[in-house]
């Protein structure tokens, strides 16, 4: 398999704001190649909560030095039976199931100036990429961060370290909803001043990140370079959700677990989520065909092979595949 699970052992604990912690994991001499990173990737994390096995993606905040622990942020989600676990229970010395890291909310221009809007946990991804940016020369850095409230916030004082660190080179421009009301286009479009050439790099909830791409698309920025982390998401039709769906309608076949279930999967539905709707326990996490959770064997049929960090060409001789695709066959069998 192109991506091994590994232990690691939690290193540090430390609160952030008033729902997230900053999770730092111990890495290996062994597992050093495995876990070599670029900022703005994250790490897939998993957990057994009341017998299932759980696996979550949280990016990383920590420099990518070797013979350092890896940190990643982790906030509080409603009913998130992960990141509440992680936030309730999680302590040094404890183990844990990773995967190494994966995704590709990367600077496409190191050292050149970035524009970069943050909601919430979306800070992490994002003050990666900030940092990278001024390593690499960056001449100005513009950080838009909203949040709920001033004791929901995250990352404070690793910002302003940054930011003294900087010295001139970056800007950052705290925003809180419980004091200011909802950022407006116009609020969010004013960032732009002075970096219409720039890239400009987005994580947030996904009605911040609707408001963040409208008002980029309003101040005429070019689709290019607009970055968006979403790997939350869930990717069914790319043509649009007015177009017909793309494909026929399929039977699954799946084992999970020793136990055989058949399901049904909608024309342009992924396996994955046909499986979620049939309520069947499933591994998986980002949902995009990026962090390998949702790895399993086909044994019957065919599946659209899109392109992924994931799996290699050996892996798909081998019968592996992401249960995040669409079917390509009407009938398919699957083994977790």
């Amino acid at each position: 398999m192109a991506k091994q699970i590994h232990s690691l052992t939690i290193t540090d604990v430390v609160a952030q704001g008033s729902d997230a912690i900053l999770l730092s994991l111990g890495v290996e001499a062994g597992q050093q190649q495995s876990f070599c990173f670029r900022p703005g990737q994250y790490l897939t994390l998993a957990v057994s909560v009341q017998e299932d096995e759980l696996w979550r993606c949280y990016s990383i905040t920590s420099e990518p030095v070797q013979g350092q622990p890896i940190s990643v942020l982790v906030r509080r989600v409603a009913e998130g039976r992960v990141s509440n676990w992680l936030c309730d229970h999680a302590q040094p010395g404890q183990q844990i199931k990773v995967l190494p890291p994966a995704g590709r909310f990367i600077l496409a221009r190191p050292g050149q100036p970035v524009l970069l809007y943050a909601g919430g946990s979306g800070i992490a991804p994002v003050f990666a990429l900030a940092r990278e940016a001024l390593a690499q020369g960056a001449s100005r850095v513009l950080l838009f961060y909203a949040n709920r409230d001033r004791a929901t916030a995250m990352l404070l004082k690793e910002l302003e370290a940054m930011r003294l660190r900087a010295t001139g080179r970056l800007e950052i421009v705290y925003w809180y909803d419980s004091e200011q009301g909802l950022p407006s286009q116009d609020v969010l479009a004013a960032q732009t001043r002075g970096l219409e050439q720039a890239d400009a790099y987005l994580c947030g909830p996904e009605p911040f990140m609707r408001a963040v791409n409208t008002s980029l698309q309003a101040a005429r920025f070019e689709s290019q370079r607009m970055h968006q982390e979403d790997f939350g998401g869930v990717v069914e039709n790319e043509a649009g959700e007015e177009d017909e769906p793309v494909g026929d309608p399929a039977q699954l076949t799946v084992q999970i677990k020793g136990k055989t279930y058949t399901v049904q999967v909608k024309a342009g539905e992924a396996l994955l989520t046909a499986m979620l709707r049939a309520g069947l326990p499933a591994p998986h996490a980002c949902r995009v065909g990026e962090c390998a959770s949702c790895m399993c064997r086909l044994q019957e049929g065919e599946v659209q092979r899109l392109e992924s960090s994931v799996l290699d060409d050996d892996d798909v001789a081998d019968g592996w595949l992401l249960a995040c695709r669409r079917a390509a066959s009407s009938t398919l069998k699957v083994r977790f």
